[in-house]
């Protein structure tokens, strides 16, 4: 599977063609077979942020078709049936940053409707989170108001990408962010 680091959505009134050309020179994009959403590789993530944000800031078309970035920092192919444990896999490794945090997840599901419910994945991580911050001896409060961080869940029919949205990244650049 072809290793994709962002997810990256076009807005309402936007052009897919100006979108994918402007994308083009800071790494690897293709559509996806859903309305103004590409998926693309970049070597650094952050760079590619800050690339927008100074574009954006000195052109007022540029990057005008951008409506959000979301970094990916693990991805993953999947059955409807192995969806959660997959999740809570390759959640694991960075659990801990979310200590004595405020936090929630979020799933924005693309393909699969009736068979992936985002609100039950979403109960669910919720859950597996804070009991893997109480086994780790430290603790979490899920705040959808107010959060430190949001874990975004991007699916793409059976492809999914996991990452971590701070309150850092998201003040930094407002396009970075979950819906």
């Amino acid at each position: 599977m072809w290793q994709f680091n962002v997810l990256v959505t076009m807005a309402n009134d936007g052009s897919y063609g100006l979108l994918l050309g402007e994308l083009a020179p800071y790494g690897e994009f293709h559509e996806t077979g859903f309305h103004g959403v590409s998926l693309g590789r970049v070597d650094d993530v952050a760079h590619f942020c800050e690339a927008i944000s100074q574009k954006r800031g000195q052109q007022c078309i540029a990057f005008r078709d951008v409506s959000r970035v979301v970094p990916l920092e693990r991805v993953f192919t999947f059955e409807v049936d192995d969806f959660l444990a997959k999740l809570c896999m390759a959640l694991r490794p960075w659990i801990a940053r979310l200590a004595e945090s405020r936090f929630h997840v979020r799933l924005e599901r693309r393909g699969l409707k009736g068979q992936i419910i985002s609100p039950d994945i979403e109960q669910a991580l919720d859950a597996y989170i804070l009991d893997e911050l109480i086994d780790l001896g430290h603790s979490a409060t899920i705040d959808f108001d107010d959060p430190d961080a949001v874990v975004a869940i991007e699916t793409i029919g059976d492809r999914c990408g996991v990452g971590l949205i701070t309150r850092t990244l998201n003040d930094r650049y407002d396009f970075v962010r979950v819906d």
